[in-house]
C-alpha cells in the first residue's frame, strides 16, 4: 500500500500583516465598494450565462453555466416549479422567485 504524500507547507504573512500600520490599508467609502465588487462582474466570453438555483424544500444549491441562452431557458423552464434561481447574463443580475409569497 502506498504511503500518502504529505502536503508541503505554505508559509502565510499573518504576522506581518498584523503588524503593519493601519495607515497602509486605506478605508473604502461603502458605496465605492459595493460599485467595484457587486456592480462590476465579469462572466468569461466562453460563458452567456451563469444559473445559481436553490431547491425550495431541501435549500440545496447549485450553479449551472451555459455558452447558449436557449440552453439556459430549458433548464429555467424545466426547474421552475421547485427552485428559485439567481441569473447572471451580461447585462444584468436577475433574481427569480416563482410563487414566493404562495408558499409561505
Amino acid at each position: 500500500m502506498a504511503k500518502k504524500k504529505r502536503q508541503p507547507y505554505f508559509s502565510n504573512n499573518i504576522r506581518a500583516i498584523s503588524l503593519t500600520e493601519p495607515k497602509y490599508f486605506p478605508q473604502i467609502d461603502y458605496e465605492d465598494f459595493m460599485e467595484y465588487t457587486v456592480a462590476n462582474w465579469l462572466l468569461l466570453s466562453s460563458h452567456d450565462t451563469v444559473i445559481r438555483t436553490t431547491h425550495r424544500k431541501t435549500g440545496k444549491v447549485k450553479e449551472y453555466s451555459y455558452k447558449y441562452r436557449k440552453c439556459a431557458m430549458n433548464k429555467i423552464e424545466k426547474l421552475i416549479g421547485t427552485h428559485s434561481f439567481v441569473v447572471c447574463d451580461e447585462d444584468a443580475i436577475h433574481q427569480l422567485s416563482p410563487d414566493y409569497y404562495n408558499d409561505k
